[in-house]
């Protein structure tokens, strides 16, 4: 099996807890909270191992906190490739409300980087890239690096044939899209926020898609759907829908990483591209079954698969509702 590295500029040390209500003022008393190594890249990393595969984390880590991350990394198996940056690494917290289901989550900003320290984690990134069949870099911007980070990377492990996947938001999002890349996986609101004409069914954010084909490379467009699934786009061919059986959500944390994660590791072992979407909409459904911040388990990945369906994208205008999962 080929080597799967993933990217993360902004990792974080996530806390969930839960509390039987959320009322403001007063002292809410949680349960033993439970920490997991986050950000995408990491956690892509992470539903990388659960589903199978033997991924290299690369991130940028500082601090205390980032030291923790580090730890918990190994306890998994994981094995990372530490890039120090000055500023300490970020902690989340998600709260669940057991009364109602509803899950809270509270995310900080990732810290700035310096030139010198982003253009170490990317120098990084390709240097454990020789040999890979896949980099897959996943997470947020951190203030200072430049938008088209994650183009330019793209470009560089282009020239030594090593596929890449961008799972990002916002100006990176559209750079990357143009740029050779195996695919971007963005949720409906975060193509929305890069492309200058309305998106209101299924049918006008495949017209979209196509429009940015004409504007770069990238060979496919994977749209998060939440409970609907995912739209998935590929540029040499039809488009379909990857549709999930109905459940109750538990938490909707981690759900588009597992998603990147399952559909990166079947690609990387040569599956059609119809079995790999399935397995990838059946692995973020997985993970909206899994308390906290947790990720997809094979188990049920496998059980969910038999009732996730494939169809081709229909003439009829088909409205999006609103996303419940990345």
């Amino acid at each position: 099996m080929q080597r799967i590295v993933t990217l993360t500029l902004s990792p974080a040390l996530d806390l969930s807890t839960s509390v039987d209500t959320i009322e403001p003022w007063r002292k809410l008393r949680c349960e033993t909270p439970r920490t997991d190594p986050g950000g995408g890249g990491i956690n892509v990393a992470r539903a990388l191992r659960e589903l199978g595969g033997d991924p290299v984390a690369v991130a940028a880590i500082g601090g205390h906190v980032g030291s923790l991350l580090a730890d918990e990394l190994r306890a998994q198996g994981i094995a990372l490739r530490r890039v120090n940056v000055r500023r300490a690494t970020r902690q989340n917290f998600a709260v669940t409300e057991r009364s109602t289901g509803r899950q809270f989550r509270f995310v900080h900003e990732s810290p700035a980087m310096s030139p010198a320290e982003w253009t170490r984690v990317l120098d990084a990134t390709v240097e454990q890239a020789r040999g890979a069949a896949f980099v897959v870099a996943s997470s947020s911007v951190p203030v200072g690096v430049p938008a088209d980070a994650f183009a330019v990377l793209a470009e560089r492990l282009h020239a030594m044939d090593v596929r890449v996947v961008v799972d990002t938001s916002g100006p990176a999002l559209r750079h990357a899209a143009r740029a050779p890349v195996e695919f971007v996986k963005p949720s409906i609101n975060e193509l929305r926020a890069i492309i200058d004409r309305p998106v209101d069914t299924l049918q006008s954010c495949e017209i979209a898609i196509r429009e940015l084909f004409e504007q770069g490379r990238c060979a496919m467009v994977v749209v998060s759907l939440g409970a609907d699934g995912a739209l998935f786009v590929p540029r040499h061919d039809d488009a379909f829908v990857v549709r999930p059986p109905q459940i109750t959500p538990i938490s909707t944390s981690g759900a588009g990483d597992s998603m990147v994660a399952a559909l990166t590791l079947a690609l990387s072992r040569g599956e059609p591209l119809v079995d790999a979407a399935r397995f990838s909409v059946a692995a973020g459904t997985s993970a909206t079954l899994v308390e906290g911040t947790g990720l997809c388990k094979l188990d049920a990945v496998r059980r969910l698969m038999l009732e996730t369906t494939v169809a081709p994208l229909q003439s009829r205008a088909t409205e999006l509702g609103a996303p419940t999962c990345p």
